[in-house]
């Protein structure tokens, strides 16, 4: 009994860091996907420039 109690415990902790995880990640997500659209964009305009 004491096994399983201890297991359930670990299972509860680490459901609630993931759960903190992503309430500290989810804002930035937009911020993220902006950045990453405009480094595409910028990386095929470099692409097409320096094409022979």
């Amino acid at each position: 009994m004491k096994k399983a109690r201890s297991f359930l415990l670990l299972l509860l902790l680490v459901a609630f860091t993931i759960h903190m995880a992503w309430l500290a990640i989810a804002p930035l997500i937009p911020y993220i996907v902006s950045g990453l659209a405009v480094v595409m964009v910028m990386g095929f305009v470099y692409y097409r420039m320096t094409r022979w």
